[in-house]
């Protein structure tokens, strides 16, 4: 009869230790799921905050391209005027003759 009590405390540490495994197994996983989990974490902000920066310079650039449009509109429009424009023939001056008079010294022999 003494072999059946042994038996029982054989089996009662067999149960404790599958249940000890099982929790450390339970766990390990736990603390992976928090530490990925974490990592995901600080992806996602670094992602977010990536985002932020483009939408910005997104913004940016849409003015820059939106001022740059509205110039070169202008220049259109200024283009066109002066094509618009009839050309007349450069009428041309002639040069205006400056007399200077010279004060003529007549010369004594």
């Amino acid at each position: 009869m003494e072999g059946r009590p042994e038996r029982g405390v054989d089996d009662a540490q067999k149960q404790k230790l599958i249940f000890i495994s099982v929790a450390v197994v339970v766990l390990f996983l736990l603390i992976i799921s928090f530490v990925s989990g974490n990592k995901a974490r600080t992806q996602r902000d670094a992602a977010l905050k990536e985002v932020q920066t483009l939408k910005e310079d997104n913004a940016k650039l849409s003015q820059w391209l939106e001022d740059r449009t509205q110039e070169v509109e202008k220049y259109k429009k200024a283009y066109e005027e002066c094509k618009a424009k009839p050309k007349a023939p450069a009428k041309k001056t002639p040069p205006k003759k400056t007399t200077t008079k010279k004060p003529t010294k007549k010369k004594t022999n």
